[in-house]
């Protein structure tokens, strides 16, 4: 096993990493499906250097830089990596800690708080099931990982020496 110890699986940290996936996917998905017109420009004019971070003078260049910000340059594909991730720990029992969860949870508060209507609240959503995970997934009592009340580590390896 390569974590310190094994947990529980969490059922709100599935849930965490299944949203973020979902918003992920939706926002990868949709986004470019919205700006459609733009990326056929992009594609029709080539790929390199064709978004720029310079500040837009005219409105197709709003447009274009919008289009940018809206899908690779979004936290779509991240948020997607953070669920798979998430997903990927549960399976296999390794602790999600609180500390990503509480990080999630002030940075989506400040993204949900200044646009109240956007998708920003299932970021909000994701951080605090993380937290309320973390707390429930608990290591499992009686594993040979799990630490001892004096903080210190059963052995995995049993005693196999024969006395004579």
């Amino acid at each position: 096993m390569t974590a310190d110890h094994e947990v529980r699986r969490s059922r709100p940290t599935t849930v965490a990493g299944w949203i973020a996936v979902a918003f992920g996917i939706v926002h990868t998905a949709v986004a470019p499906w919205d700006t459609r017109d733009t990326w056929t420009q992009v594609f029709a004019e080539g790929w390199w250097n064709t978004f720029t971070l310079d500040q837009a003078t005219t409105l197709a260049a709003l447009d274009r830089s919008e289009t940018f910000w809206m899908t690779i340059g979004s936290f779509g594909v991240p948020v997607l990596i953070l669920g798979c991730h998430v997903l990927w720990s549960v399976r296999r029992r390794h602790r999600v800690p609180a500390g990503l969860g509480w990080l999630l949870l002030v940075w989506a508060s400040v993204l949900a708080t200044a646009a109240p209507v956007s998708p920003a609240w299932a970021l909000v959503v994701v951080g605090a099931l993380i937290v309320v995970g973390d707390r429930a997934g608990r290591p499992v009592p009686g594993h040979p990982n799990e630490p001892e009340p004096d903080g210190g580590e059963r052995s995995v390896l049993r005693d196999t020496t024969v006395s004579g």
